[in-house]
């Protein structure tokens, strides 16, 4: 029984580009897939399914950074690496598409076919042996992901409710222990706790003996 071929979707409008691509992929015993626009590369990215995928940028009908966007997007082929191949050189271009989720980026003027074909198999070499096992760690990512509670949102009507509710339970208890207090106070001093001075009229504790103000004897 044969291996089964590993299978690459080369995306590019050029004609020319696809027919060397076709040629020197399948000359290294790729199973190649061809899509002449960015919505061609979409549809046969799903129905295909890759093992990679080789993106240009500037196409008709869906450019590359659209493609990107809509196959990370979609589970059944976000787990696909994808190297774009491009004449957009700019350094902002690379960082879009990079982090729009490609795993390489290379200039089209500056790449070799042997440069390409190494890194499609460092590419593949470097992700898990099969793409079943690929798709079921990135399934496994996204299931991670949506474990993470989101922060709870605060009612703010209830929490001044609570807020007050709890000040005036402060109050109560605050009013209780004074009088608690004061009765505590009433009671060691012999009842009322106070008593008027005959000679002066002051008002002064019931144990005492001598008016602070007068200096009259109290009678017991």
């Amino acid at each position: 029984m044969s291996e089964q071929k590993v299978k690459i979707l080369f995306v590019d409008d050029d004609s020319f580009l696809r027919k060397v691509y076709d040629s020197e992929l399948t000359e290294n015993n790729y199973d190649v897939a061809l899509a002449v626009d960015g919505q061609d590369g979409l549809d046969k990215a799903r129905d295909v399914d890759p093992d990679l995928i080789i993106l240009d940028m500037v196409m008709p009908k869906k450019n590359g950074f659209e493609v990107l966007t809509e196959l990370q997007s979609d589970p059944e082929t976000a787990h696909i690496p994808v190297i774009i191949l491009s004449n957009l050189g700019q350094a902002a271009d690379r960082q879009k598409g990079l982090d729009l989720g490609a795993v390489d980026y290379l200039v089209k003027d500056s790449t070799t076919l042997g440069v390409i074909m190494s890194r499609i198999d460092n590419i593949l070499h470097s992700h898990t042996s099969s793409k079943e096992v690929r798709k079921k760690s990135h399934e496994m990512a996204i299931k991670e992901a949506s474990k993470i509670p989101e922060p709870e949102k605060i009612d703010e009507a209830k929490t001044s409710a609570n807020i007050l509710t709890n000040v005036a339970k402060q109050l109560v208890k605050k009013s209780e222990r004074k009088s608690t207090d004061d009765r505590q106070i009433e009671s060691s001093s012999g009842g009322a706790g106070f008593q008027f001075c005959p000679e002066c009229g002051s008002k002064i504790k019931i144990n005492y003996k001598f008016c602070p103000k007068c200096g009259y004897k109290l009678e017991k």
